[in-house]
């Protein structure tokens, strides 16, 4: 009789315990509307700095137990959920960050202990990040119930990041209540698994202070990271912040090279080379080695030049059209250089037809010695004026 009785005494503290978890909390009065936000541009903020990513793959972990259905106390979104006042800090980050090549996931944790045995879901596995792609997850995000297995997600997380190979960050936003699932232990996983190649960013959205110690003691575990509040990073300056210190780092624009052709921005004349092109000193793909005979313009086998390298590329990208321009010294008439700077020019077309590239992916221009980029008053000079350059058409 005691063991039954001690039993039903276990069934109903834990109906209470589930229950209590999965409670659902209605407002009790209407909502405002969320506040405008308006992101920083980061891409134009600085004239003397580029912002470029430092890690390569990111995953969100979103508390959707039920504690945060409670009306948020902060300043920011007043009287609408933590669950809300988290999607929306959510948003703001995602609409301040740059468009960048970079991976993402998303996990929630909480759903009650009744769905399908879950308690953890994994809402979209590492993928291309794309503004829409987190958007509609968040817009599709579950109405918060249940306990709170962070431990659990954090587990989720350390998987999710198996197939990233460089510097990564796990975000977890939550109001800190009642964590379960050892989250302490899994974010010591976490660290031992991927040491400093993952940080750990903790957003408190919540209104005591025992939630947002268990934040901080879990971005402090993981040595790399740390934690904020919502209202902390809500206002646009704060959380271009906040992105700039999880996803970037700055560097001068004069130790750019944008398109990776070996010239810094600052001194780079020609600007979105493709990538493997042979460039001169300037950052332009020319036409390198060719010299023409004297009053000619055929191109000889022999020559030690990088004709092949520009039949690679385009055959690399077939979709790329390409002017190639002929150019000149000044010596004779600008009539006779420009016709002779066309010829130049169809010869090197020519040339690139007959190793197979389609001729209407080409076309030519002879500016004769209008555009030169040395001084024509030494021979130096002029041999370097003697060139082709091979500009891409977008």
């Amino acid at each position: 009789m005691r063991k039954i009785y001690l039993s039903a005494l276990f069934f109903m503290a834990s109906i209470s315990i589930l229950t209590g978890c999965a409670q659902l909390k209605p407002h009790k009065k209407p909502i405002e509307p969320l506040e405008t936000f308006v992101p920083q541009n980061l891409d134009a903020e600085s004239p003397d700095v580029k912002y470029i990513q430092k890690i390569e793959s990111f995953v969100i972990i979103l508390d959707a137990s039920a504690s945060m259905q409670d009306e948020f106390t902060g300043a920011v979104n007043k009287g609408h959920s933590k669950f809300t006042v988290a999607k929306d800090i959510l948003m703001r980050m995602n609409d301040t960050l740059p468009e960048i090549d970079i991976n993402s996931a998303l996990v929630t944790f909480g759903h009650g202990f009744f769905e399908h045995g879950k308690n953890t879901f994994v809402v979209y596995e590492l993928t291309k990040h794309s503004r829409g792609l987190l958007e509609n997850a968040l817009n599709e995000a579950v109405i918060p119930r249940g306990c709170s297995p962070a431990g659990n997600a954090i587990k989720d997380a350390k998987n999710l990041l198996l197939t990233s190979g460089g510097q990564n960050a796990v975000i977890l936003v939550s109001d800190g209540e009642m964590l379960i699932g050892s989250p302490l232990l899994k974010a010591q996983d976490l660290k031992e698994m991927y040491g400093d190649r993952v940080c750990l960013y903790t957003v408190f959205v919540g209104d005591t202070a025992e939630g947002a110690e268990e934040l901080r003691d879990l971005a402090r575990e993981v040595k790399c990271g740390f934690s904020v509040t919502a209202d902390g990073i809500a206002s646009s300056e704060n959380m271009a912040d906040f992105v700039k210190k999880v996803f970037l780092t700055a560097v001068p624009k004069q130790d750019i090279d944008s398109d990776g052709d070996g010239v810094y921005d600052k001194d780079d004349q020609c600007p979105d080379t493709p990538i493997g092109a042979m460039v001169d000193s300037r950052g332009c793909w020319v036409v390198k080695g060719v010299t023409f005979d004297y009053k000619k313009w055929d191109i000889k086998e022999e020559f030690d030049s990088n004709l092949g390298n520009i039949v690679s590329v385009l055959q690399k990208n077939p979709d790329m059209h390409i002017r190639i321009e002929g150019h000149t010294d000044n010596i004779g008439s600008m009539e006779y250089n420009i016709d002779l700077s066309r010829k130049r020019a169809q010869a090197v077309k020519d040339y690139l037809v007959g190793k197979g590239i389609d001729g209407s992916r080409i076309s030519i221009a002879g500016f004769g010695f209008q555009k030169p980029i040395a001084s024509n008053d030494t021979e130096e000079g002029r041999s370097l004026n003697r060139r082709a350059e091979i500009v891409p058409i977008k």
